[in-house]
């Protein structure tokens, strides 16, 4: 029986795949997962091979439903803007073009002239539990930061960075997780009116620019002609891989990173005794505790991949949780070590898509680490750490905590 068919990375797979993904790279390091209906792909240096080859390996369709959605879903849907590709999910010269906008507004003097924020954010949330000796970390620092960051990045206020963030994180629950079709048709509502509120900022952009990503995406798309309906749709498609790619992977990042720690106690210890380990600590957390466990490749031609035949048309699927732990790349791949020599992982991805957003997700887990292990060296996990039942992404439900 192939490892494929016993797969199932949000059941019984969901706590601990890696055993499996172990006997995967020795035995079968590509296998077809009819749950995922995806060839699974675990070796570092296969993932790596399909990442530098987007020519065979197309990025026009990177996201998967596993679940499948009503037609009365799909039928709300179809309420807001026609679909666009983005940045995500394109290839070649258009992924280029569409690219181009979000690298701008992400380039490194922008991210400098954000980081005050980010750290005096990062303070203030710690600041407002560190009296309680007990907090429930997401709610209270995991999801907030990285919503306040974006708004701010995107010139949204308080009340609008909350909105824009609850459409979003309901709207992306649709087709990954098993819903009743009540539940179903509000995920698909929420996809609408986040679309909508951001095709209302960009209108007002447009009217008003101002010094923020949402103007600067919109000045790029209208450039040399009017906002027209499908410069304005196109827009959107792009803003909506901004907000969501800001929230959908540095939120677990966070709670992934804490809980990592404080179950490997020493680690913890070691760190807030010595803050210039954070660095390392940063790419080992990133390494050992990959947030987006992977993304979906199209092969365009007949193709061989670790042993196996893939003809044109096959879906891939590249599971970087199972490459960051592979011992043919990393020494002691299995150990959690933040004094390990960093080397190159694959939670950002690599080549043309590399993740534009990095620099500032790196920068988030890093104050993160200087805030808490300065302000809160007695943390303590209150309770063991489940994840949620998300196929492509290691989140956590709830991180408790206690000082």
């Amino acid at each position: 029986m192939s490892i494929g068919d016993s797969y199932d990375p949000a059941g019984v797979h969901l706590a601990d795949p890696y055993p499996l993904y172990d006997r995967a790279r020795r035995e079968e390091p590509v296998f077809y997962s009819p749950v995922l209906r995806a060839w699974v792909v675990t070796r570092y240096d296969d993932v790596a091979a399909v990442l530098r080859d987007p020519e065979t390996y197309s990025s026009a369709n990177p996201f998967t439903q596993v679940v499948e959605v009503s037609q009365a879903a799909r039928r709300e849907l179809m309420e807001g803007y026609p679909p666009f590709p983005d940045l995500i999910q394109s290839d070649g010269e258009l992924h280029a073009r569409l690219r181009a906008p979000i690298a701008a507004v992400l380039k490194p003097d922008r991210m400098k002239a954000l980081e005050p924020y980010v750290r005096e954010q990062a303070r203030t949330l710690v600041e407002d539990f560190a009296a309680d000796g007990e907090v429930e970390f997401m709610r209270s620092y995991a999801e907030p930061l990285p919503r306040r960051t974006i708004g701010r990045l995107c010139g949204l206020d308080e009340e609008q960075s909350r909105a824009v963030y609850a459409a979003m994180s309901a709207f992306l629950l649709l087709g990954s997780v098993r819903m009743t079709q009540e539940e179903e048709l509000e995920a698909a509502r929420a996809g609408v009116r986040l679309q909508r509120m951001l095709g209302e900022l960009v209108r007002e952009r447009y009217a008003n620019p101002g010094p923020d990503a949402i103007s600067e995406i919109t000045a790029y798309h209208a450039e040399g002609g009017e906002l027209t309906y499908a410069r304005e749709a196109q827009t959107v498609a792009n803003l909506m891989q901004l907000v969501i790619a800001g929230h959908i992977t540095t939120v677990p990042m966070l709670g992934n990173a804490v809980t990592l720690l404080l179950t490997h106690r020493e680690q913890w210890e070691r760190l807030c005794a010595d803050p210039s380990l954070i660095p390392g600590a940063v790419e080992e957390l990133l390494r050992y505790g990959t947030p987006a466990s992977g993304i979906y490749r199209d092969t365009t031609r007949d193709t061989e991949l670790g042993g196996v035949h893939l003809p044109k048309g096959s879906r891939v699927v590249l599971r970087y949780t199972s490459a960051n732990r592979d011992h043919a790349r990393f020494d002691r791949a299995d150990e959690f070590d933040i004094t390990r020599k960093p080397s190159r992982h694959l939670s950002f991805g690599l080549g043309v898509h590399y993740c534009a957003g990095a620099p500032l997700a790196r920068k988030t887990l890093a104050i993160t680490l200087e805030t808490l292990t300065t302000r809160l060296p007695g943390l303590r996990l209150a309770s063991p750490v489940d994840l949620r039942p998300i196929y492509d992404i290691r989140h956590p439900v709830a991180v408790h905590l206690t000082w």
